[in-house]
Parts: C-alpha cells; structure tokens; sequence
C-alpha cells in the first residue's frame, strides 16, 4: 500500500513539473499581478453569474450579453490572456486524460 501511495505521490510530482503545468503556473501568475487583467476577468466572470441568474427568474438578458460580449472581447485581445486560456485548457487535457486512464483501469477491475 505504501508503494502505491509513494508512486501516486511521484505522479503529482510528475504533474507539477510537467511543461503544462509550468505553462499554465506561468501565465497564471502572470495575469494575477496583471491588476487591469485581473479586473477584467473578474468582471467577465461576475457579469456570467448575473446572466445564470437572471436567466433562472425569466429576466431579460440581452444587454448583459452584450456587456459580456464587449468584455470578452477585450479580454481576447489580451496576450497574455489567450495564453493563459491555452495553457489552461493543455493541462485541463492533461489531467482529463490522467483521469480517464484511471477510469478505465478501475472499471476493468469491477468488470
């Protein structure tokens, strides 16, 4: 049991110096001490959950949508932004494969 915990211990490791991971830690770190990009992405998300809402009690939407669509399209404009939605996105594949490999080994132990 102690090996198997060690070498799932390995994997992590192997995740965090991963290039994907590095990318992703990088342009992260990045827009984090980007305080005009930070703005803009937390309004970005903010505006969203106001849309769900609104959605849920039947409300109108459609200028919120175009806020959201302004915002998102300044936040596209942004380098260092589309490179963090990349970087996310390759360690999101990364993990999600880790993930399904696992699953496929779990349900053939059950099957």
């Amino acid at each position: 049991m102690n090996n198997i915990l060690s070498e799932v211990e390995e994997l992590k490791e192997l995740i965090i110096n991963s290039e994907e991971y590095k990318e992703y830690k990088k342009y992260n770190d990045l827009l984090e001490s980007n305080k005009e990009v930070k703005e803009l992405v937390h309004k970005y998300t903010s505006l969203q959950k106001e849309i769900v809402l609104l959605e849920y009690n039947n409300k109108d939407i459609s200028d919120k949508e175009k806020e959201l669509d302004l915002l998102y399209s300044k936040l596209t404009n942004i380098d260092i932004y589309n490179k963090y939605l990349i970087s996310s996105k390759e360690l999101n594949n990364l993990i999600t494969n880790i993930q399904n490999k696992f699953q496929e080994f779990f349900d053939s132990l059950v099957c």
